[in-house]
This record gives C-alpha cells, structure tokens and sequence, in this order.
C-alpha cells in the first residue's frame, strides 16, 4: 500500500513540473481584431461606408460570436470580435479569415494588408520594453529595432503584435517637383508606376546549354537610392531622358514624427508586445524575456533593451503569496494539533504558541526556514507522531492531486491553489475522525490492527457522507454555465480531486500507520501546565450540555428566534454591494492625456512633460514609461511593491489627480490596471445618429460626475474634427474626362503620398513614398493650384472641377452589433459594481431620450449579472444534491433535514463577517457559499451519525444525542479549528493578489464559525425534538389503531 502511494507521489511531483502558471483560470473571451489601415487619410464617415460596413457583414455570421465592435477613425478601421469562452480560438481565426477573405475585394484599393491577430489593441501592453543608446538618435536605434527585434518578437508563440514607438521610420522620400512636371508634360500617377515597374526581378523562363538547364532571370531590384534617382519616366520628343533626378528630390529619410517615446523622461525606442487574448501571460512573457535575452548578443554593444513594464511579475508575486498562505496554513494545523494530539513540554508549549503566531505574520523569506526547523524538529520528537499520521493526508493528497490536474488541463492559477488551501483545512478531518476513533478503541483496551479495523469501521459511513457532501457542493460548478464552469471549475475539480484522495488515505494510511506505532492514552495531552486542555474540554462539553438542555426545553422559542436571525442575515445579505470578480492591488497604473481633436504633435508633448514631472516626484515611483501621440496620449505607471510603501494606488491617483486638473486644455484621466475588467462604470449610449448621440452624452456626463465617489466621468468620443470637403462637379470633371474617383486619388497621392515601391536591403524593407514637395502642398491656395492630369496628359487644376466647402466631421465613429453607439464612463473606486449602477440610474431616472435611442450598462455588469443568475440555481442543485446524498446514506427523509440546519446557520457568520471586513458580494463570495453548503454539515453528520450508531446499542435518543456531542466534541472542535486556520493566512493576507481570495476565506471561515457554534446547540435541540414527535406520532397512532381494532371486535 504504501508503495503504491509512493508511485502516485512521484508521478504529483512530476505532474507539477509541467502545469501551467497563470493568475486567473483561462476565462477571457476569446478576442479577434481585424485592422485594416486605408491609405490618404479617409475620413471616419467614408470609412465606415467602405470599410467597416463590409467588413461587420461579413465575419457578423461567425460561429460563436459574442459580440462585434468596431471603431472608424481616419485611414483606419478597427472591428473587434468578441466569442463565446471556452471555444477553440484557432478555428474561430481560421473562419474569420475565410469570411474576410470572401470580401476582401469589395474594399477600397487603398488598403494595407489587414492585420487578423487574437488580441485587443486597447489592452495594456503585457511588456514594455525600451531599446537605448548613448551613441545613437534615436531614428538609428529605431532602425535597428525594426530590422533585427521587432519580427523576431513577433514570431513567438503567444505574441499578437508588436508596435515601436519613439525615433522616426525611415523612408525613401521621392519629393516631386510640381513645376518640373508640368515643365515636362508628366503626371505624378506616371512616376508612381514607373517607380514600381522598374523594381522587380522576374523569372523570365529557362534555358538549355550542353546537359543543364538554367533558369532565365530579368533582374531589376533596386541596390542603391542612386538607382532610383536615374530611373528615367519620360521621353522627350527630342529623344532626351527625363530621369527621376530631373523632377524629384529622392532622399534616404525619415519620415515627420508620429510619436515620441520616453522612459523617466530619457528619450527611448519602445517596444510594446501584445498576447494573444487567450494566450498564458506568463508564458509568453517568459517566452519574450528569453528572445531578448537571445538577440541581445546580435546588437551592437551600446545598444540596450531594458524591460521597463512585465504583467507577469505580478502574477508570480499574487500566485507565490497564495502558495505561502497554502504552506501556512498547514504549518498552523500542524503546530494546532500538537495541542491535541501530543504531550509538549512547557518549553515546547511556549515554542509551538509562538510558533502559531508567527506562522501568520512571519515574513515570507524566513518562512520556509522555518518550516523546514519545524519538520526536522518533528522528526526527532517521537511524541509528534501522532500529528505526523494525521497531518500525513495533506502532503499526499496534493501532490496526488496534482497528476490529477494534469490530466484535467488544469492550471496553477488562484482558483486551483484556493482550492488546495481550502482543501488543507478538510484534508485532515477525516484523518483526526479516524485516528481519535482508533484511540477510542485502545480505552476498550482493543490495541493494534483489530483497533485499527474496528475504529475505521465505526467511522467510515460519516466520513464517507462528510467526502461526498462535499463533492457534491462542487461538482454542480463544473455542469453550469460557461462563465462559472471556466472561472469556478477548477476548485471544484482540486478539492473534489484533493478531498476523494483524504478519504482514501484516511481509511488507508492513517489505519496502518496507527497499528504499526503503539500509543497510549499517555502521550494524548490532558493539560499543559496551568493550562488544562482535558479540563477546558470537560467544561465546554458541561457547557454545551446545559445549552441544549435548555434549547430543548424552550425549543419553540430558539427555533423562532432562530429563524428570524436568519432571515434578517438574509435580508442584510441581499443589502450589501455586489460586484463581480473584485479587484486587485496591482503596482500599476495607466495615466491617459487627451487632447483636442487636431492638436499637433510638439503641443501634446509639452503637456505630457508637465505630467511626467509630477510623475517624477511621487516618492513611491519605481519607473514610468510615456508614449506620446498628436491627440491621445499614455504614461504608464509602477510603483514599488505594497510592502515598501504606504499608500496604495488609488491613494497615489487621487494625490496626482488634484496636481494635473490645472493643466490645461488636457483632459487628463487614471485607470488602475487590472487583469480583468476595469474599475469602472461604463454607460453604453445607442442610435443611428451621432450629432444626436453625442449630445445625451454630454448631458449625461455631468449627472454621473456629481455621484459621490465617482471620479474621472468622461465621454469615450473625440471631438469633431475640421475638414475640407471638396465637391466634384461631375459635369465639369466629364469634359475634362476625368470622374470622382479619378480626382480623389491624384489629390491623395500629391497631398499624402502613395507607396511607389519596396526599397530592399540586406535585413529589411523600406518603403518608398512618392508625394509633391511641401512647398506645394501646405496652404489653401497651394491645394486649390493642385495639378490634375487626364489619360491624354491634358492637364486642369483641381479648382476648375471641384467646390469647396469647410465642415466638422466625427474623428471617430464607434459601432457595436453593428449600431452606432457611445460610452459614457466614470471610475468608481471602492464602490461596489451593483450600487454604482444603481446610483447612476437615480442619476438618470429623469433623462428623456429621443425615441430610438437608448442606453445600457456594459463593462464587467452584463457578465456580473449573467454569472449570478447562474449562481442561484447552482446553489439550489447544490443543496437538493447534498440532501440527496445524506438521504440515501442515513436512509431517512427527515434526518437530512436536521443535519441541514446547519446550511442557514452559516449564512448569520457570512453576513457578520462581510460587514465586519467592508467586503463587497462577488463571486468569490457566492462560491464560498457553496463550498459552505458541504463543509457545515460535516458537524451535523459526525453528530448523528454516532447519535444512531448509539441507539442501534438499545441507548435512548435522548441520552444517545448527549452522549454523541460529548464524543464528537473534540473532533468537532479540531476538524472547525483546522479548515479555519488553513483560511486564516488567506483571510489576512495584505500581500498582492489578496483581494482576489480573501473575500473567499472570510465568507467560508464566518459561515463556518457561526454554524459549528449553532450547531452543537440547534442540531441536538432539532434532534430531540424530532423524536419526541416521532415518539408522539408513534403513540397516537397507536392508540388509533388499538381503538380502531377494539371497535371492529365489538362490531
């Protein structure tokens, strides 16, 4: 037997290599973006018309979709797929790209190649790393960083897609003389042709000479920017050349600055890699950190790429934090059942007191030191064995567990670990049941194996009922909704996997170990010093006997006011604040500076320097890393860890948010970065016209900015744009033989330049950019003289067939399940998700909206309410599964009944403990309430079940009942003890990550409390006051029947 556990341990330990790292189980939805960039600067309106449209109709119909949003700004168009968790996210690409490529034609010629990635781009970055010099501009280190890092990052297995801020991209400008064309009777669509014409190398055919064949190759590839200059694009009648040089300057160039990219101030090429949506964070940034790593080597000495931001450092931290709650909270059941268990010295009494204490407050690093102290200590102790034994189902179980989760493709996240941690506190109630029972049998001087097969055997059918009442709260989780199956799943599956396993090592392990190693009732403690374990025992049982003598005799009274209590902890249950995963105390922050619409590169910047230099002087600071755009602006934020500062981060906001309100006219807003969802409402406003749209938001904003506790209310809509319309007069342009879309793309190409052809060198390609000189191309006038050329090379200016006219048209245009829409947002901070929606409705109830439009709450609520709509359900198949499961094993209907009474009394703790603790109602909280569901009754069932295995000896109930809690006390009073220290670590935990399960820990360990207290009172009272009844029913009957049968004799 025991070498068989010790196969299964080494193939948990092996299993434990292999399992996956992650914060939170694998729920994201599965997210496609396709981006597709419109050459000349298409206005938001034109490519929604052209791009957007098509696009929405054609990937609308995919299998599994969710939900669709898409964003048209100018030259670009953003269409978001959203899908069903849980689906396979490769094969919903591969139909995206199908149904993309069916309409791929239909979009305007002007196109770049569509980008198809599993990513968001409006998700934080999960690496940021900036690449720096001290010998070089930063247009060098970016040329550097194109040719050599960014496709080397891009290729990783995990990678969406990875955008270089900072320095300049380098073109081939080819800037075009207009008057030299005109001199030479030459259009700038013909130099465009002719450029790409002549850069090409061709497989021309092939050749035989003596017994080889050799290809034939026309070989025209561009090798110098020289090349280019001589091409010639035109033959005079004099047979001379017009050559490129003759026309245009051609230059080996950067192109105007889009962006500015600074780390703490110091001017830097960034680098920003997005995951892939259901990707493992971890993984991939190991993945990223180790191709950095690999290229460094290949770049020039001075040139350094330093990773600046890692979301992964986070995750590691909270998962590490979690494992160190899980390893103390089973260095305090150990050191727990010393007390019970084992006769210590005074010294070691006062040791293993200490030893209790530090375990919860101990610094991490000295942790494991200790742990190790404890575990050689307890080797050479050889009174702990009895604790050994016990505590010997919590190794065993997990590591088993382990192999288990492998195969289930489960993975360490803090769903799994929580699962384990809670499991640490039960692991061992089936153990101590078995072991005290075995002892029991050594009072009826039953020694040995026949002690050991015995004590089981009285025990096994409650220990039983105890495991599957368990497994039966959770496996409900595993058969719901998608949400709660992905998210919950992997608790239920660790501790149903962790709990079987217990029981097999209790009726296994515990027993065999115990025969081997002779106890006497001796090494069990009776007191330590003045300190009398045995008689504080005796007199909480006196206690407890008196307690339910006096619940028995005013059993309607206690029953009444006991449920009364109860449905008053239900109704302040249902009152406090609901939200759906909670959130976390990460390091992070983003600081988002927005600018008026059209607001030029060098103005957006000073403002961004004036930020980062309040930035700079936040003492809590580690780095800060700036990305600078003409209109939106981001800085993001790391502060040092939580245990080297103060204050937290919401605190650090609210410090700067007072400091940069000044600066003007920067419209400048905070989010905390979470890894799901955000710490916001968000208002999404609907209709089909967008003047009308924007006009509800913005009377909307100012209701939500005056809610207590709301901060940063802002509309998600950039400002109008101004913009030159220009009206082609399709008469006028007919007899000039031209048409609309003629005249759109010689003015594109003059004013913005087209893409003549690909430059080619060694490592990389460079674009090449044809467009007019700047001096023909920056006022109203030069715009109106612009040159327009015909198929006969007849030539007109531009204002000889088109009107003019200025307007303001939306900068972007924002669409979701294919109707227009707007979101209006505010952060609410500590305000639960559910009373920030409530407060914002009051705020609205009198906003009258046009007919047509309407609006709805989005952002983590939809999934909030979706997920505990499920829940209620769940929880009822879990209370209907446990009643089930105790029926069939106590083979009574009502029995069940008593044994549950311990589910309602729990909910008293839960409601104490939430209030006490300010925490909000989430999932965690709901899901404690289920594992509630199976951990409460194991009191009940250890009560009764010895209660009917007495009166099966001919003992009365109601002396059966007394003596049973006097039994069961002990075990009782280390089984609750146990599973509540095991939380306790989780419950206290102020470390990062702990927001996400401590609201769990506390939920169990107050419901937990409350029910083990009510319990040993109610459940006796109920007990006996059932059998009274039965006792009553019996004799009426009786009765009954015997004047039923003396009438039928008379008759």
């Amino acid at each position: 037997m025991l070498m068989i556990y010790t196969i299964l341990i080494l193939v948990g330990f092996l299993s434990l290599l292999q399992l996956p790292v992650e914060l939170y189980p694998n729920i994201s939805f599965g997210e496609i973006s396709i981006i597709i960039e419109v050459r000349g600067g298409i206005p938001p309106t034109e490519v929604e018309t052209l791009v957007t449209k098509i696009v929405e109709e054609a990937v609308g119909t995919v299998s599994h979709l969710e939900e669709m949003l898409s964003i048209s700004k100018e030259g670009e168009s953003t269409v978001v797929l959203s899908f069903e968790p849980g689906i396979n996210m490769d094969f919903a690409a591969l139909e995206v790209r199908e149904k993309f490529a069916k309409v791929k034609n239909k979009l305007p010629k002007e196109i770049e190649k569509p980008i198809i990635a599993q990513f968001k781009r409006s998700d934080v970055p999960i690496i940021i790393i900036a690449a720096t010099s001290l010998k070089r501009t930063t247009e060098e280190i970016r040329k550097i960083v194109d040719e050599n890092v960014k496709e080397a990052l891009k290729r990783i297995t995990g990678v969406a897609d990875v955008e270089v801020a900072g320095g300049r991209e380098r073109k081939i400008l080819i800037e075009v003389d207009q008057r030299q064309l005109a001199a030479y009777s030459i259009s700038l669509e013909r130099v465009i042709a002719t450029i790409g014409l002549n850069n090409l190398n061709l497989l021309s055919g092939e050749i035989a000479k003596d017994k080889e064949k050799y290809l034939i190759r026309a070989i025209g590839l561009y090798k110098s920017v020289d090349d280019i200059k001589r091409i010639p694009v035109s033959i005079l009648p004099n047979g001379s050349t017009v050559r490129l040089k003759d026309v245009a300057a051609v230059l080996d160039s950067y192109l105007e600055p889009t962006g500015y990219a600074r780390v703490n101030v110091r001017p830097v090429v960034s680098l920003y890699i997005q995951k892939e949506s259901t990707a493992n964070t971890i993984k991939v940034a190991g993945l990223v950190e180790k191709e950095v790593e690999r290229l460094k080597p290949a770049l020039p000495p001075d040139l350094n790429l330093v990773i600046t931001s890692n979301q992964s450092d986070f995750i590691k931290k909270s998962i590490n934090n979690l494992k160190v709650s899980l390893i103390q909270g089973a260095g305090l059941i150990m050191l727990v059942l010393s007390f019970f268990l084992v006769r210590l010295s005074k010294p070691l009494l006062i040791l293993t007191s200490s030893l209790i204490a530090a375990m919860v407050f101990l610094p991490t690093h000295f942790l494991y030191i200790l742990l190790i102290c404890i575990s050689l200590a307890s080797i050479a102790i050889s009174k702990v064995r009895p604790v050994l034994i016990v505590t010997s189902a919590i190794p065993i179980s997990i590591i088993i567990t382990f192999s288990l989760m492998l195969i289930m493709k489960l993975s360490i996240n803090f769903m799994t670990l929580f699962g384990l941690a809670l499991g640490v506190g039960m692991l061992v109630d089936n153990s101590i049941v078995v072991f005290e029972n075995i002892l029991k049998q050594n009072e009826k001087n039953i020694t040995g194996i026949p002690a050991a097969i015995t004590g089981t055997e009285e025990v096994w059918v409650a220990i039983l009922a105890g495991t599957l009442t368990h497994v039966s709260v959770f496996l409900p989780m595993v058969f719901v909704g998608q949400e709660i199956k992905l998210l919950y799943g992997g608790v239920a599956w660790t501790v149903t996997f962790s709990l079987l396993i217990s029981l097999f090592v209790a009726i296994t392990v515990v027993p065999l170990l115990t025969s081997r190693m002779k106890f006497s009732l001796e090494d069990i403690p009776k007191g330590y010093g003045k300190v009398n374990v045995a008689g504080f025992l005796r007199k909480l049982y006196v206690a407890q006997r008196k307690g339910v003598i006096f619940f028995m005799r005013n059993r309607r009274k206690i029953f009444l006011f006991a449920a009364i209590i109860f449905l008053i902890a239900l109704f302040l249950f249902l009152k406090i604040g609901r939200e759906f995963l909670g959130t976390t105390e990460q390091n992070k922050f983003t600081i988002f500076i927005e600018m008026p619409t059209g607001t030029k590169l060098e103005a957006t910047d000073a403002i961004v320097k004036k930020v980062e230099a309040l930035v700079r002087e936040i003492p809590e600071i580690k780095t800060f890393s700036a990305r600078v755009e003409p209109w939106s602006s981001k800085i993001y934020v790391e502060l040092v860890g939580l245990m080297h500062r103060k204050r937290s981060v919401a605190e650090v906001i609210d410090s700067l948010r007072s400091k940069v309100e000044k600066i003007r006219p920067a419209f400048i807003y905070f989010e905390e970065e979470q890894e799901v969802g955000t710490k916001e409402v968000i208002l999404e406003l609907f209709g089909y016209d967008y003047g009308v749209l924007r006009e509800i938001a913005i009377s909307m904003a100012p209701r939500l900015g005056t809610i207590k506790g709301f901060t940063d209310t802002k509309i998600r809509m950039r400002e109008g744009r101004p913009e030159l319309g220009l009206r082609v007069d399709r008469q006028r342009a007919g007899v000039f033989d031209m048409n609309v879309s003629d005249i759109a793309d010689m003015v594109h190409a003059q004013m913005r330049g087209l893409r003549a052809t690909l430059f080619h060198t060694e490592s990389s390609e460079v674009e090449t950019i044809a467009r007019l000189d700047e001096k023909y191309r920056k006022t109203f006038k030069d715009l109106r003289k612009l040159v327009l050329t015909n198929q006969k090379d007849d030539s007109i200016y531009l204002e000889q067939v088109t009107d003019f006219k200025y307007g303001l048209g939306p900068s972007e245009i924002w669409r979701k399940n294919k109707t227009r829409m707007i979101q209006v947002s505010a952060n609410i901070g500590r305000i639960p998700l559910s009373k920030a929606v409530d407060l914002s409705r009051a705020a609205l109830s009198d906003l009258k909206l046009p007919e047509g439009y309407y609006y709805r709450f989005g952002g983590n609520y939809p999934t909030m309410m979706s997920t505990q709509k499920q829940i209620f359900p769940t929880l009822l198949l879990t209370v209907m599964l446990i009643y089930l499961v105790l029926a069939s094993l106590f083979e009574s209907y009502v029995q069940p009944l008593i044994i549950m009474l311990a589910v309602p009394l729990a909910l008293i703790g839960v409601v104490i403990a939430l209030y006490a603790t300010g925490k909000s109602v989430g999932m965690g909280v709901f899901v404690g309430l289920m594992m509630l569901g199976g951990i409460v009754v194991n009191n009940s069932i250890l009560l009764i079940d010895h209660a009917n295995q007495l009166r099966r000896k001919n003992i009365k109930y109601l002396k059966a009942i007394i003596v049973a809690s006097r039994d069961r006390l002990r075990p009782i009073l280390m089984t609750t003890i146990t599973t509540l220290l095991g939380l306790l670590p989780m419950a206290v935990s102020t470390e990062e990550g702990s927001n996400l399960w401590s609201p769990l820990a506390i939920t169990v360990m107050g419901g937990l409390t409350s029910s083990t207290i009510l319990t040993l009172l109610i459940v006796p009272s109920a007990y006996i006051a059932f059998e009274d009844l039965k006792v009553w029913a019996e004799k009426h009957i009786s009765v009954f029947l015997k004047s039923k049968q003396s009438a039928d004799v008379k008759l």
